[in-house]
């Protein structure tokens, strides 16, 4: 794998990452070589190598980019911790769809490929893992050990069912119905992790001594719904 992202290229201009992922998914991966990719792109076979390192690499450097933009974010945010998981997330939809037909053209190659299939299981796990270290890093005191880590899948899952509904129905709204799902989740979350527990408030209510229960109930009920 590349050791330094860079950022991805303009793929309306046929980038090589673009013109590789059509390549491959016109050709088959297993049935494509290297050598025989690196003349699709018009590179030589030692450019290719230290551009991208493999095949396997050129499909996934959104990806690369995207979790190396993702970590500087997480270092360095002065945001809560809800707005700055949901500003990470949104970004990393930006660059995995910022060239939506090379987009989709890589889940259908993903889809058709197991080694391939593999590699994104092991990127999914390296996003909840990113996220999890930061979660734990900024998390209350007293929250539980599970708390990181169930947010951090969380937010991953609802991230990755987004750009599925955007590949599958080409639904331009599924990225503005992202940002309101991810404040919902990381709501359940709070205190935990931030502000205050969504839904939550406190009811003050005074009786005299002689009320009778059913009359306090009754009230207390009433000012609940």
């Amino acid at each position: 794998m590349s050791t330094s992202p860079t950022p991805p290229e303009d793929h309306n201009a046929a980038s090589p990452q673009a013109t590789a992922v059509r390549y491959l998914t016109e050709h088959g991966y297993e049935q494509t070589t290297t050598s025989s990719l690196a003349d699709a792109i018009g590179l030589s076979r030692s450019t290719f190598f230290r551009r991208f390192g493999s095949k396997e690499d050129v499909v996934f450097a959104d990806h690369d980019y995207a979790l190396s933009q993702l970590q500087e974010q997480l270092d360095t945010s002065t945001l809560s911790a809800s707005a700055t998981l949901a500003r990470g997330t949104l970004e990393v939809s930006r660059v995995l769809t910022r060239d939506p037909v090379t987009a989709r053209m890589r889940s259908q190659l993903l889809r058709s490929t197991p080694l391939l299939r593999e590699r994104e299981l092991v990127i999914t796990h390296r996003y909840e893992r990113m996220f999890q270290r930061y979660l734990a890093r900024v998390a209350a005191p007293g929250t539980p050990d599970w708390g990181p880590i169930g947010l951090a899948a969380a937010v991953v899952a609802v991230h990755n069912a987004a750009l599925r509904r955007w590949m599958k129905f080409g639904d331009s709204h599924a990225f503005g119905e992202l940002e309101r799902e991810l404040t919902a989740l990381i709501a359940r979350f709070a205190p935990w992790f931030g502000g205050e527990r969504a839904g939550s408030r406190v009811i003050v209510a005074s009786f005299g001594a002689d009320a009778a229960p059913d009359e306090v109930l009754r009230a207390v009920a009433a000012q609940l719904e």
